[in-house]
């Protein structure tokens, strides 16, 4: 039941959907759920297909605030009961042992006084059917100070309703591995504040069934709050191994032709298929490995720094490390514009003024490219 929650902030930036990208190529998540999309569906549906899932349910936001979105995979046995600007509830069933449970994905009321209504809310779901509950998402309150670094105290009553509500919903806290707290303000010195807004909640039952699951919270350079990666040892692993394919991206490089061209010489017997299928497999070989020194510098940087964010905000309780986070954001944010400029560039997409990545704009020049291809008979 490998998953992941998030509040984005945004996928608007090209920069939050590059690394919505890699963070489910790194993580391999059967579902993801999003809020604080502040995207329309159309632009969500697009952002499905960019990422790789087959099915998604999508809220949309209500001018530039808002947005939920709830992605599965195809193999996913997945039924929304319901949503609203809030919340995204479905049934899931598990084929192998035919378990039956409830996800639900959840966002809070951002404003301070109308957050009585999230916590109704959640009374109302747990109402409606009686099943082992999962729940995670941003909750926008914390359970006691204990949670909170720098700033003005929280509210009591606010506290103290939020945790009426979980108990009432029999809700134990799945606990979570990573820095202590989910969101930063972002500011510095004195005037630094974290909070642990994002969680994930689950009933006994489901606890019983998911005993090993573990929550992770991971930093991420383009939003304000961490991800929630929640990781089932017991889950199928995919494979690594990934399956050979020459991408067209190559065949723009004169060095592809080169590495071909000796591989094919270095072959032996070719008058044999096994001499063939032996030609082509240190064809495709060769081809990897100028690929990945070619072509996986940025990636790699990426992660690099990612895991020296994830460091150094575990340290960060005081905000010394404040400047030096805000550098590595930076560098991050950098290496994605780079990796994302790159990319439009090979796609020989030349957009009408620096730094414009309007989609519809290279939809557009990609269908007058498919055309010729047709006029042509390619």
């Amino acid at each position: 039941m490998n998953s992941l929650g998030w509040n984005c902030r945004g996928l608007g930036n090209p920069r939050s959907v590059r690394a919505l990208h890699d963070l489910v190529r790194c993580w391999g998540p059967k579902i993801v759920f999003l809020s604080e999309t502040k995207v329309r569906k159309n632009r969500m549906e697009r952002i499905k297909d960019r990422v790789g899932f087959a099915n998604g349910l999508y809220v949309p936001c209500h001018g530039r605030s808002g947005g939920l979105a709830l992605l599965w995979t195809r193999d996913t046995n997945l039924e929304i009961k319901s949503y609203s600007n809030h919340h995204i509830d479905a049934v899931i069933t598990e084929e192998s042992s035919n378990f039956i449970w409830r996800f639900t994905g959840f966002y809070g009321h951002p404003q301070s006084h109308m957050r009585q209504q999230s916590w109704n809310l959640l009374e109302f779901l747990k109402n409606q059917f009686q099943l082992p509950w999962f729940c995670m998402g941003d909750f926008i309150e914390i359970l006691s100070m204990d949670e909170k670094s720098g700033g003005a105290e929280r509210s009591q009553s606010q506290m103290d309703k939020f945790r009426k509500v979980v108990n009432d919903c029999g809700f134990k806290d799945l606990g979570y591995l990573g820095p202590d707290f989910t969101w930063c303000n972002m500011q510095s010195g004195g005037s630094r504040m974290y909070l642990r807004l994002d969680r994930a909640f689950a009933t006994i039952d489901w606890i019983d069934k998911f005993s090993e699951v573990k929550i992770n919270h991971l930093v991420d350079s383009t939003s304000d709050h961490c991800v929630l990666y929640v990781a089932d040892p017991k889950a199928p692993k995919q494979s690594n191994t990934r399956r050979f394919h020459f991408e067209a991206m190559w065949a723009r490089n004169d060095e592809c032709k080169n590495i071909v061209e000796a591989a094919w010489m270095a072959a032996g017997n070719m008058n044999t298929a096994k001499g063939m299928a032996a030609a082509l497999k240190a064809c495709a070989m060769d081809l990897k490995a100028w690929s990945s020194v070619t072509y996986g510098k940025i990636p790699k940087k990426i992660q690099e720094k990612r895991k020296r964010l994830n460091f150094l905000v575990q340290l960060d309780g005081d905000g010394h490390f404040a400047e030096e986070i805000k550098q590595v954001r930076k560098d991050i944010n950098d290496l994605i514009d780079n990796e994302e400029l790159y990319w439009c560039q090979c796609s020989k997409a030349h957009w009408l003024k620096e730094g414009d990545r309007n989609t519809k704009y290279f939809h557009a020049r990609a269908s007058e490219r498919r055309k010729q291809n047709t006029i042509l008979g390619i």
